[in-house]
């Protein structure tokens, strides 16, 4: 099934463009990469939704957030009012299971009031969404990012299986040295990716 429609996603593009700045082409990179972290934040914290509905639902509601002007950069980075987003949006699933009717608003003093938890579920919520952005990012560099396929098969052997360093070198015909060489370069490709989850547009 379509994450996204294409039509939506790019009108989201475009208003992100218009409210925030920078260029399209950033924009259609920057969602490219938070599909999927979203995806995984959702599977890591959310037994009971689909990911890919939850992801719909956040770009629907951001496009409307947008449309509306109802965010305003002097209160949030956009980056930290997606992560919010997403987050609100759990909790608005959860609820709508519980009572079976959730108030359909959203804007950024919603999203504000969702912060006030404790400070450890904060926590929580902030190792997940960056566990989420890692695997997100691994698996971008492993499957969009150009490299010999011995490299990606060794990354995944050693780091994403966690297999002995020595079974890895025996199955792929290369030394220790190699490998290791082989996983500073896949985590230097990662560690890039991973910034541009931080960086503003």
């Amino acid at each position: 099934m379509s994450l996204f429609p294409p039509t939506s996603l790019t009108l989201l593009q475009k208003l992100a463009v218009e409210v925030t700045g920078g260029n399209e082409a950033s924009w259609v990179r920057f969602f490219g990469l938070y599909t999927p972290a979203i995806r995984r934040f959702v599977e890591l914290n959310d037994h009971v939704h689909d990911p890919d509905d939850v992801v719909q639902e956040v770009y629907l509601k951001l496009v409307g957030i947008l449309r509306s002007g109802k965010f305003d950069s002097d209160k949030a980075r956009f980056r930290t009012f997606l992560a919010l987003l997403i987050r609100h949006q759990l909790i608005a699933l959860y609820r709508q299971d519980q009572a079976r009717h959730v108030a359909d608003r959203c804007s950024l003093d919603d999203l504000t009031d969702e912060l006030a938890v404790p400070p450890e579920q904060r926590e929580q919520i902030d190792l997940t969404w960056a566990k989420a952005k890692h695997e997100a990012a691994v698996e971008h560099v492993l499957t969009k990012v150009a490299m010999k396929a011995q490299s990606r098969d060794i990354y995944r052997a050693y780091v994403v299986e966690n297999r002995p360093i020595e079974e890895v070198s025996v199955a792929y015909g290369v030394s220790p040295d190699i490998i290791y060489k082989v996983k500073y370069r896949v985590e230097k490709m990662i560690e890039a990716v991973e910034t541009e989850y931080t960086e503003e547009n």
